[in-house]
């Protein structure tokens, strides 16, 4: 090898001279004991003709020793280039008992210009190690550590390949080696390079064989895995790939493309070494790897963390942290986007990457993939058939339910009367009825509203389909929104079950919104863009669901002075009041009071076994006179409990006192301001305060009815309801 010259202090002239004699002694002998090898170096060859890859460690060693046993030298070994090339592994050693210590690293160092020379297929040579150059610092230190005198070496090359060197060394004295050793050597030479290249061939062919048959195995447990079973059969199946490449761990990590976060999902890890949490983000912590693998597509190795380019120092920073010297990415690719990649770590030394790992390992990991979307498809189908499942059952029950209300209607009474205001509101009732146009129904309670809308569904073009019903005001605020929306399971706390809303029920056909003025102000906003586009969402759930259902509302308020009021929603209120309808109350229908009498008389009659076959003149009268406050509900109550009494084939009624007529224009104001606190206290049990309080119901504040009371001299005795004035 080429040497830099460097000066000779004077006083080591004299010991130069006698070491060059002592070499040029030396070198004869070399000489003469290479005739001998070269006599026998046919029976050193022999035997690597016939012997298996398996012989081929022992021989090798079994070669070294003869040859520094003939050549009288102290050890030799054969040395493969590592991962990264900047370091040799001693695969193959043989010493003396009489040399120094052995080497105490399966590594060993190569200066850059001994690797320069093995690379050019040079043999590399030095007879003093104090011959070397300035420059091999480094090299100087290492053979001195190692008590190296004399060093050789030969390079192994097979094919376009060198792989390693064959070394032979001295630590006694120097040696000078004879012009003629590279020569005398080469066969020998070449016959380990030719034994190392066919076991490496051989190795690398087993290697892919033990590959395809685990790819084969993988694959077909994967394909009739059980969708349950398939996390627990990808792990197992990155414990045989991870302990076949020589992996300390292995895994498959996840892309969240909406948080732009990775995960670890399946995982291997050798014994001893410590787990990644499946809740760490690795993308914050490896940002240049998530960069190039989930967005480029670009495999990610490294057999140096030395390899990692500048930009990657937040990685090489975990990397080492971690404690991997060496890692391996692989982006699987699912349709156009990258979702997964299947990660190789070793952390126990540098490994190198062939090129033809990757799109082996990207099978593996292509089968996983396949068997996750398997897993996920007939888990979906599964959860696709539970769906159906507990719809099917809840509509069977909604379905159980508006039959029965169906029937339930058919057994009530028909609209009954020949009144002019009746005549009206039919007459209305026939024009709209065609239409999809919004029904507003306004009237006092009692007077029929509900069968107003039956009367407006049944001659519709959704006749044939059953009218959903919904009463407002009989369901608490915080169940009316998933009522008529409906809600997922696990919307609110107590939500176990998905349920299908009211709208969503009447697709199709009408909904009947009874005591519309009750529902909440947050909800109005809701069932206005119901009615202006027909769309919602379920409670817990960002779907838009689309509908077409008809509107009938309807209302026993002043709509109007509710929205001056603020409880209600003008928007909502105009959408409503396309077309209202006024039902009359029972007094402005006077004339239909007999007919309605009869037609009840005759219901509870059937009911109840009983015969009724008149109706004193003066009880008709006092029935057409009465006020009917509560309508045609308060008739019928009347009548069933004037049936339940009567004997003898006559009809007993016994009306309550007529509020409205009892004489009340000839009292007072103060009178009549008085009297009605009492009833209205009455009323509420002598409650004030509240929703179901008296000042609600008079619309004063409390602090104004206590005032107006002790003005009036009304008062409240501790026995709760007991009121006097």
């Amino acid at each position: 090898m080429e040497q830099c010259p460097r000066p000779i202090p004077p006083e080591a002239n004299a010991r130069q001279s006698v070491s060059a004699e002592e070499a040029a002694r030396g070198s004869t002998q070399l000489s003469l004991r290479l005739d001998v090898l070269g006599r026998m170096i046919g029976k050193l060859m022999a035997p690597y003709i016939t012997i298996s890859i398996d012989q081929i460690d022992s021989e090798l060693r079994g070669s070294l020793r003869r040859i520094v046993q003939l050549l009288d030298l102290d050890r030799g070994f054969i040395a493969q280039y590592s991962a990264t090339g900047k370091m040799m592994v001693c695969t193959h050693y043989y010493q003396t008992s009489s040399s120094r210590p052995a080497i105490d690293s399966r590594e060993i160092s190569i200066p850059p210009c001994v690797q320069q020379k093995i690379f050019n297929r040079e043999h590399v040579t030095f007879s003093d190690v104090a011959d070397l150059p300035v420059e091999a610092k480094q090299a100087m230190a290492y053979f001195g550590h190692v008590g190296t005198q004399s060093h050789i070496s030969f390079p192994l090359a097979m094919d376009d390949e060198v792989f390693g060197c064959l070394s032979l060394e001295c630590t006694r004295s120097a040696v000078a080696w004879p012009e003629s050793m590279a020569r005398r050597m080469k066969p020998m030479v070449d016959v380990f390079a030719l034994a190392i290249g066919r076991k490496r061939k051989k190795l690398e062919l087993l290697e892919r064989i033990r590959f395809e048959t685990l790819f084969s195995d993988i694959s077909a447990r994967l394909i009739n895995v059980d969708p349950a079973e398939v996390d627990h059969e990808i792990n197992q199946a990155l414990a045989m790939i991870g302990k076949l490449f020589g992996s300390d761990r292995c895994g498959l990590i996840e892309h969240n493309p909406e948080h732009r976060s990775v995960m670890v999902t399946h995982a291997w890890y050798d014994e001893g070494r410590e787990p990644v949490s499946s809740e760490t983000d690795l993308a914050t912590l490896f940002p240049w790897a998530y960069e190039r693998l989930f967005f480029h597509g670009e495999c990610v190795k490294f057999a140096s963390l030395a390899e990692l380019p500048r930009e990657a120092d937040k990685d090489r920073e975990t990397f080492t942290a971690m404690g991997v010297h060496s890692s391996l990415s692989i982006p699987l690719p699912s349709g156009k986007n990258i979702r997964h990649v299947i990660v190789f770590n070793n952390m126990s030394f540098e490994q190198s990457w062939p090129e033809d790992y990757s799109p082996r390992l990207r099978l593996i990991g292509e089968a996983f993939i396949n068997a996750l979307a398997r897993k996920h498809a007939e888990q979906e189908l599964k959860r696709s058939y539970e769906e159906i499942r507990d719809l099917k059952d809840k509509l069977q029950v909604e379905a159980d339910f508006l039959r029965s209300e169906l029937r339930s209607n058919q057994n009530r009474e028909k609209i009954i009367g020949q009144s002019e205001a009746l005549a009206k509101v039919l007459t209305q009732v026939e024009q709209v009825a065609p239409t999809d146009t919004t029904v507003l129904i306004c009237g006092e309670t009692g007077t029929g509203k509900e069968l107003i809308a039956q009367a407006i569904h049944g001659m519709s073009l959704y006749r044939d389909k059953l009218m959903v019903k919904v009463n407002c005001a009989s369901l608490p605020a915080t169940l009316v929104e998933s009522e008529l929306f409906g809600r997922e399971k696990g919307a609110y706390t107590g939500a176990l079950t998905r349920q299908i809303g009211r709208f969503e029920l009447a697709d199709g056909s009408t909904i009947f919104l009874d005591e519309i003025a009750e529902l909440p102000l947050e909800l109005q906003v809701k069932l206005l863009r119901v009615l202006q586009e027909n769309t919602f969402e379920r409670l817990g759930s960002p779907k838009t669901i689309q509908v077409r259902v008809r509107v009938i509302a309807a209302t026993n308020r002043n709509i109007r002075e509710e929205v001056e009021k603020g409880n209600f929603r003008s928007d909502l209120y105009y959408r409503l009041n396309v077309f209202p309808i006024t039902v009359p109350p029972l007094r402005e229908r006077i004339e239909d009071i007999p007919l309605l009498v009869w037609a009840f008389v005759n219901e509870f009659c059937e009911k109840m076994g009983k015969q009724v076959h008149k109706i004193a003149k003066r009880d008709m009268e006092s029935l057409q006179q009465y006020s009917w406050p509560g309508n045609i509900r308060e008739l019928r109550n009347i009548i069933e409990h004037a049936v339940i009494v009567s004997t003898n084939g006559t009809l007993q009624v016994r009306l309550p006192k007529d509020v409205g007529r009892d004489g009340s224009w000839s009292r007072t104001l103060e009178e009549v301001e008085s009297q009605h606190i009492l009833n209205v206290l009455r009323h509420t049990g002598g409650r004030i305060k509240g929703e179901a309080g008296a000042a609600r119901i008079l619309d004063i504040v409390p602090s104004t009815l206590h005032s107006r009371m002790k003005k009036l001299g009304i008062s409240l005795r501790k026995k709760k309801g007991d009121i006097s004035s």
